[in-house]
């Protein structure tokens, strides 16, 4: 059940430091989720026969070292089981020459396209999928706090490029919204290590978002605490908590 692709990383998918955008992270991992879950028979064809669209509900994304001037990431997938209304799947990133780089958990949901409503997803994949069974080896959902201290905002247009076939803003878009919030002296000299995102409701097309950010120094790294709202009721949209390393800009940076 373990699904593997290697992708070739673009020069528009990397920053000005020469990392991996985490929006392109995203979409790979969107990707390889997709392409493993058609070679199961739990992928687009059978959902969208049936009205139904997957959506990801929350990642937790470890890094090991910046992904930083890589010319392909190596991306290996599995789905880990359902439990009632989720689907549990896990990912590895890989450098070509075979070095763990880096390690992810989502969960996801199965909607019905047309009424927005959730699905029972362990009664339609019970042929496709085994019970979820935990392992020690897991990574943890990290809890995800909420601004006490509003640092940074902005407002953003939902465009018709952010729509996807799911009729919303795709996931890899909230990302965008919040780091874009950030300085960008503090993003030329900070890498993630580890990203937790949380998708609570979606948004579709001619609407704005208002993202808001704190930054917060640890011990040990800075942590970045996000939230996107719908400009127009305040309703939280997404939370994203990203720990960041401090890393050295590239050369062409360097003041």
């Amino acid at each position: 059940m373990l699904f593997t692709k290697e992708y070739e990383i673009k020069y528009y998918e990397q920053n000005v430091n020469g990392d991996l955008k985490e929006s392109a992270l995203l979409n790979f991992l969107q990707d390889i989720a997709t392409l493993s879950a058609e070679s199961l028979g739990f992928g687009p064809s059978f959902v969208f026969a049936n009205n139904y669209a997957w959506v990801v509900l929350k990642y937790h994304i470890e890094l090991f070292a910046p992904l930083r001037n890589l010319s392909s990431i190596v991306i290996k997938t599995e789905p880990r089981g359902i439990a009632k209304l989720y689907a549990y799947r896990d990912f590895e990133l890989y450098t070509k020459d075979g070095q763990c780089i880096g390690k992810a958990v989502s969960t996801w949901v199965l909607i019905d396209i047309c009424t927005r409503k959730l699905l029972n997803t362990q009664k339609i994949l019970a042929d496709f999928m085994a019970p979820y069974q935990k392992r020690e080896t897991d990574l943890v959902y990290e809890k995800i706090d909420s601004p006490d201290e509003l640092m940074y905002q902005e407002v953003f247009d939902v465009r018709f490029d952010d729509i996807d076939v799911n009729r919303h803003a795709n996931n890899s878009n909230y990302i965008v919204w919040a780091l874009e919030t950030l300085p960008v002296d503090f993003r030329l000299k900070h890498s993630p290590k580890t990203i937790d995102i949380k998708y609570k409701k979606e948004i579709g097309l001619n609407a704005r978002v208002l993202s808001e950010a704190q930054q917060i120094l640890t011990d040990s790294n800075v942590q970045t605490l996000h939230v996107i709202k719908d400009e127009q009721n305040s309703q939280e949209l997404t939370s994203l908590k990203i720990c960041l390393l401090y890393t050295s800009p590239s050369p062409r940076d360097r003041g």
